[in-house]
């Protein structure tokens, strides 16, 4: 099934630029980030079917990134396959034990066998990731009570982000404990970043 989305977490821009090329030529969307803090930042704007991490990397590595995913709603049910190299066992353990579903040893996977994992593993999710658990809505300045919920919620510029200068969105995330129920959070779609 062509058209999901994979977010590649690699420092090393030749790998990150081999496995895109593959992934999109497989007919996914690829998502790329250098280090954790900007894949972070790409999974609060962008929905995403699969991570795949890169363990040590520069200003957060690929643990910390795992940690902080399964912590949040949003990003907590996401499968990722960890990019490791040989000698890191006790990470990769770690790894799994956070909850990433597989691992592959960089030098000795070659690109198909990159693809041929995140097939095996979107596979066997049965195509529910959790991606599409949660919705972004675009909520209108001046209609209903828009006025009143600027004023409440202290946002800065109405429904503007005052860093990237784009519409916020309302985004709504289901209550594991209600069904029907939703979480609402108004966030920038660029940067992430919660009003």
């Amino acid at each position: 099934m062509a058209g999901e989305r994979i977010l590649i977490v690699e420092d090393t821009e030749l790998l990150r630029r081999i496995y895109q090329d593959r992934l999109t030529q497989d007919g996914y969307i690829v998502l790329t980030a250098g280090d954790g803090l900007e894949a972070l930042a790409v999974l609060r704007a962008n929905p995403v079917d699969l991570v795949l991490l890169d363990l040590i990397m520069p200003r957060m590595g690929g643990l910390d990134v795992l940690e902080s995913m399964k912590a949040d709603p949003r990003t907590g049910n996401l499968p990722v396959v960890i990019l490791t190299n040989l000698g890191e066992e006790s990470a990769i353990k770690r790894a799994l034990e956070l909850g990433a579903l597989d691992y592959l040893i960089k030098n000795q996977a070659k690109p198909a066998d990159v693809a041929e994992k995140i097939r095996l593993v979107l596979d066997n999710l049965g195509g529910c990731t959790g991606s599409d658990e949660s919705y972004k809505l675009v909520v209108r300045d001046r209609e209903v009570d828009a006025e009143c919920f600027i004023k409440k919620a202290g946002l800065p510029r109405r429904f503007w982000c005052p860093a990237c200068e784009v519409e916020l969105t309302l985004e709504l995330l289901p209550k594991s404990d209600r069904a029907g129920w939703y979480d609402a959070h108004v966030i920038c779609p660029m940067c992430g970043r919660e009003f």
